[in-house]
């Protein structure tokens, strides 16, 4: 009876081992040194999404295929512009704050807009004048948002914010646009947000 039972034990497991698949992904790195090299190599490869993931950050974003990517020169801002409107070219942009600045989030929002003065210069930037703001409340339960209104060289540009906490830093996301583009392009704000998620590195 036990050499019955080992033996049906035996052939059980043996057919377990048989069976098994693989549940592996294959990974493919490479390198660029500009975001155009990026997209020719996405093109080239096949590849339909990509996907910016910050792990040090702690955020993730899908990249439109209409996001034109640009080089900001700092690991703090991720962004590009969208495709032009009467030649005007709006711009999203991911700016990342270190915590270490800021005691909570409260205080980043009084920095970035609760705190600003009609007429005055943010602390963030001295060409900005600040002209206005409306609360929108949480978008989507990523962040409180804001439409802002700035002028800079007698231009009034009309912004959405929307400012989220991750474990690791403050994002500020800027839609920036002018009066007559604002609501052309918002669609596309409205995609680039719904790819965006915080993460838990």
């Amino acid at each position: 009876m036990t050499k019955t039972i080992a033996t049906l034990l035996f052939i059980f497991s043996s057919s377990l081992c048989y069976c098994q698949t693989t549940d592996t992904s294959k990974v493919k790195r490479g390198s660029f040194d500009t975001y155009d090299e990026l997209r020719k190599k996405q093109t080239n490869a096949g590849v339909g999404k990509l996907t910016y993931l910050d792990s040090t950050f702690n955020f993730q974003v899908e990249i439109p295929d209409w996001l034109n990517l640009k080089e900001t020169g700092t690991v703090y801002a991720f962004g590009g512009t969208l495709p032009a409107i009467d030649g005007i070219e709006n711009a999203i942009l991911i700016k990342v704050f270190d915590k270490g600045k800021f005691p909570t989030l409260l205080d980043f929002k009084g920095f970035i807009v609760e705190d600003l003065i009609f007429g005055q210069s943010p602390k963030w930037s001295a060409s900005h004048k600040f002209m206005g703001k409306k609360e929108l409340g949480k978008y989507n339960d990523i962040g409180d948002s804001y439409k802002v209104y700035l002028m800079r060289d007698n231009l009034l540009y009309h912004c959405e914010y929307v400012l989220v906490e991750t474990k690791s830093a403050f994002l500020w996301i800027d839609y920036t646009s002018t009066q007559e583009t604002f609501d052309k392009n918002f669609a596309k704000f409205l995609e680039f947000m719904s790819g965006f998620k915080v993460t838990n590195f």
